[in-house]
């Protein structure tokens, strides 16, 4: 075989894996699975799309108690008490402005002090709650439901209750997420509750301000 003929064979060998080697010669990315959709994280207004999921949470907050119009004190203490505030939820997302939630919370305030313990003043309620979104950010919230008043009694060693009474609940809040995320938020809060009770024929209000934080 001649020399130029073994030259031209050879380059008809090499010619494929030249053009591999070649940079943009590469196989073409695969098609997308057949029904991938990107769901995207908000909705008209820039509110987070988390309709259809879980809401669920925990907040806990510092303020005061009232029975009536006069303010919960404690009798023989040094330093005026703070009421110390925990509330729960869980429900979910109806569509990416509201949820519907079902609502515990606990309110207690010291009411007197002695060598051996404390006693406070107890508020638990639940309730069916809802909350709306005004904003991406700011929300409002109420509930109804069911409110039970005690005392707590701690003398160092261990702890009882003496229940006074049950009523109804009503609860009013309003918050603005700090930190706002479609899973996930931080929110500062002000809330504000009410059992009526008829044994004594009196409202006990509880009011606070905390931080709350939520999954979704």
């Amino acid at each position: 075989m001649k020399r130029s003929h073994l030259v031209a064979f050879a380059a008809a060998l090499l010619a494929p894996a030249a053009a591999a080697a070649q940079p943009g010669y590469g196989p073409p990315p695969p098609p997308p699975p057949a029904g991938y959709y990107s769901q995207p994280t908000t909705v008209p207004g820039g509110f987070h799309d988390r309709a259809g999921r879980m809401a669920l949470g925990f907040s806990l907050g510092l303020g005061g108690m009232q029975v009536g119009d006069d303010d919960v004190t404690c009798v023989n203490c040094d330093y005026d008490p703070i009421a110390g505030e925990f509330d729960f939820h869980i429900g979910g997302m109806l569509s990416p402005r509201f949820a519907l939630l079902f609502e515990v919370q606990g309110n207690a305030q010291t009411v007197e002090e002695n060598l051996y313990g404390a006693t406070s003043l107890v508020q638990a309620t639940a309730m069916i709650a809802g909350q709306y979104w005004l904003t991406p950010q700011l929300w409002l919230k109420g509930g109804l439901g069911f409110a039970s008043l005690s005392y707590s009694y701690d003398d160092g060693y261990a702890s009882e209750s003496e229940n006074i009474d049950e009523g109804m609940a009503l609860m009013g809040g309003i918050g603005y997420e700090v930190l706002s995320a479609r899973t996930f938020s931080i929110d500062l809060q002000g809330r504000l509750v009410s059992g009526s009770y008829e044994s004594f024929d009196q409202n006990v209000t509880s009011g606070t301000i905390g931080v709350g934080f939520n999954w979704y």
